[in-house]
């Protein structure tokens, strides 16, 4: 008896928590994912110098409850050793893009027949434009570096519930987020700070806006509708929404420009299509915007703002040449109802293009990138040359350009003395 006490002992003691736990995890199909990678850059306008030189470690879990239910946890942490033993950026900037802790997706998904349910943190994306955002519009932007990292880094996950109906040729997306998100905004002294709409030579105040607090009364809602027939996938949608930037608010005191900016409500209304003609995919965007907010040089106005309706769109189409050279080419084009002289940076009607064009070589372990995104109304110029080589199934090196030209007060050419070269080595696992 005394043995089979002793063997009953051992039998539990070799039931550890520890194997308990992994025991669970394995039976939820527990998998992990994730990158570490270092992000180089170099100033290549007087004055040159290190702009960043970020590291990141992203990690992903995904597993699964049951065929039904599944779930993701994902987290983003870096740290930018450029802001360390230099003086060429002030202690706000540092504050700002030193270091990040975050979660990124982060949800439970749950199917059934034509209902598919995701709740949690989450990037609803409803366009598909190269190089801009156009009908994506859901998600707030991380905007600390422009429009040059990666989209989905660019988006910021929300929490929310993002519900779809899919029955034959027909789909329904209902999204509500009731803890809302806005953009991070480059601050003042970064490299992609953007100043306030202001004479030349004026001085000016800034103070943070407060944000609205997270509450149902505040929350976000849409729906969007697409339907497929005979090839065409349409789709048409509605955002109750906030600008996801601050409105500009201003006063003038003694000839200074104080600004007191504030987050408002939008509605957007939208609508995209695509549709392929003899291997072209033909595409579209476009995005209403009802009552948007716009700066105003006209120091008879009370606050500086007025509000215009104003049109997106653009019309775009994809296309392989040879069966080796991916290409996208896009015509892009803003108008602004009741346009007055007075808009701050805006006109009437404003027209840009895009071309963005792919090659791989070497069984595609060497990939040639490049993107050119041109205003047609003035010099406005973004191109952004890049090689990607993968060195082994794990590791993988880019590097490239992103070079500004154009006028001043444009959309590029703000910064045409921050163009950059950049490399970035990538581990994967």
């Amino acid at each position: 008896m005394g043995m089979l006490l002793c063997l009953a002992g051992a039998a539990a003691a070799e039931t550890s928590p520890v194997d308990t736990a992994v025991a669970f995890f394995q039976s939820l199909g527990w998998q992990q994912h994730g990158s570490l990678k270092n992000e180089t850059a170099w100033r290549i306008i007087e004055p040159t110098g290190l702009t960043k030189i970020r590291n990141q470690l992203i990690l992903s879990e995904t597993g699964k409850f049951s065929d039904q239910a599944k779930f993701k946890i994902s987290g983003r942490f870096y740290y930018d050793a450029v802001y360390d033993g230099t003086d060429n950026y002030a202690k706000n900037v540092a504050s700002s893009q030193k270091t990040l802790a975050e979660f990124r997706d982060t949800y439970l998904d749950y199917s059934s027949g034509a209902l598919d349910v995701r709740l949690g943190k989450q990037q609803i994306v409803w366009g598909e434009a190269v190089g801009l955002f156009f009908a994506d519009v859901v998600n707030a932007k991380d905007l600390r570096e422009s429009v040059l990292p990666d989209f989905d880094m660019i988006r910021i996950p929300e929490w929310g519930a993002d519900i779809e109906y899919a029955k034959d040729a027909f789909h329904a997306e209902a999204v509500w987020i009731p803890a809302v998100e806005f953009n991070r905004l480059p601050v003042s002294g970064s490299e992609f700070f953007v100043l306030p709409p202001v004479p030349q030579g004026t001085s000016l105040t800034y103070v943070d806006p407060a944000k609205p607090s997270r509450s149902f009364e505040n929350s976000e809602a849409g729906l969007r509708l697409s339907y497929l027939m005979r090839g065409w996938d349409v789709a048409a949608f509605y955002l109750h929404t906030w600008d996801k930037s601050p409105v500009l608010y201003r006063t003038i005191d003694a000839g200074v420009y104080n600004f007191t900016p504030r987050y408002k409500r939008l509605d957007i209304y939208g609508a995209t299509f695509a549709k392929e003609v003899k291997n072209i995919v033909f595409k579209g965007e476009c995005v209403y915007n009802r009552k948007g907010y716009f700066s105003i040089f006209d120091d008879t106005n009370p606050d500086g703002v007025v509000r215009r309706d104003f049109v997106d769109y653009l019309l775009g189409a994809d296309y392989t040449f040879f069966d080796k050279f991916d290409t996208n080419l896009q015509f892009m084009q803003r108008i602004i109802s009741g346009y007055d002289r007075r808009l701050a940076n805006a006109r009437r009607v404003d027209n840009a293009v895009s071309f963005w064009v792919s090659r791989g070589f070497l069984n595609n372990a060497l990939e040639l990138e490049f993107l050119v995104i041109a205003g047609l109304m003035d010099k406005n110029l973004l191109y952004r040359p890049k090689i990607t080589y993968k060195l082994t199934d794990n590791w993988k090196l880019r590097t490239g350009f992103d070079i500004f030209q154009g006028d001043p007060t444009g959309t590029f050419g703000q910064f045409r003395k921050k163009s950059r070269a950049y490399a970035e080595l990538f581990y994967l696992f």
